[in-house]
């Protein structure tokens, strides 16, 4: 089996990565999420960032883009997600796909109750998608392979640390809550899928100590930071899928192997990146993996 291992999209995909994805020789496409989220979004996400370290009140969207930027935003951020959905979609190939947290309109945040981006038109668009089975927070079989779904926004590790603490008491607590909530709902779906020989997990997320320190921004005071999420990589240690995908850090590409599990980082398909896995279904093994940069 080849699967291409795709994500990060942020509202491009290069014609590149479309014919790769059209080749006879791909039989499946994993999608680790992040089809919306396009660059606008940065400078604000930057700012929040540097005021949060800085323990001064962060800006509304409002107040950073005015009422009629953040209209503008919000329409094509929704435009560009569902351009990418559908674009994969007309490849005609069986896509399991997880959202990234730059999706934020497109799936349901189940660990925070006043989180809740999801519209209608969000639910129409995903019921016209003939190909794809989404397991953003859930597990499915496909050709006798378990495959477990996390995706979303996540609590990550470096929120955890002493000076986050300090900073904002009311958030640590608010994440530390949705953190334990979220590690629950893994282990739960885990659960599912733990008996079956062939496993492959897919995260947008990556697990801590693999394609996680952040490095991409010069004045992102998170810089030399951990991305990772502690609880993934504990998750892949006791089950020992065969595969681990994972995404959302576009400093990176690249493959590594946490005991017998490979875990692959595809690249942003936003830079025009992505992964060819060349996959033994029946052996529950990865063969060879051919990285597209």
């Amino acid at each position: 089996m080849k699967i291409l291992a795709i994500g990060d999209f942020h509202g491009k995909f290069p014609a590149k990565l479309k014919k790769i994805a059209r080749g006879n020789d791909i039989n499946l496409i994993v999608s680790v999420g992040d089809y919306a989220g396009i660059d606008r979004w940065k400078p604000y996400i930057i700012k929040r960032f540097k005021l949060f370290k800085q323990g001064k009140p962060l800006p509304t969207l409002e107040e950073f883009f005015g009422k009629k930027g953040v209209r503008d935003l919000w329409r094509d951020d929704f435009l560009a997600g569902q351009k990418m959905l559908i674009e994969l979609d007309k490849i005609g190939k069986p896509v399991i796909a997880i959202f990234g947290n730059g999706d934020d309109e497109w799936y349901k945040y189940p660990f925070d109750k006043d989180v809740d981006l999801v519209k209608e038109k969000t639910v129409k668009v995903l019921k016209k998608l003939q190909n794809f089975k989404i397991i953003t927070y859930g597990t499915m079989v496909f050709q006798n392979i378990g495959f477990l779904g996390f995706g979303g926004y996540m609590d990550i590790d470096a929120h955890f640390e002493e000076d986050q603490i300090h900073l904002n008491e009311g958030a640590f607590i608010a994440r530390k809550t949705r953190r334990e909530k979220s590690r629950k709902k893994l282990y739960t779906n885990l659960k599912k899928i733990s008996s079956m020989a062939n496993k492959i997990f897919v995260f947008h997320y990556p697990p801590l100590g693999f394609f996680d320190i952040i490095h991409d921004v010069k004045d992102n005071v998170m810089n030399g930071k951990s991305a990772g999420i502690n609880f993934f990589r504990e998750a892949i240690s006791e089950q020992k899928p065969s595969l681990a995908l994972c995404g959302h850090m576009h400093e990176y590409q690249g493959m590594k192997k946490l005991g017998k599990t490979t875990i692959v980082n595809p690249g942003a398909a936003h830079d025009g990146k992505c992964a060819i896995i060349d996959f033994d279904e029946k052996k529950g093994k990865v063969k060879k993996v051919e990285f597209i940069k």
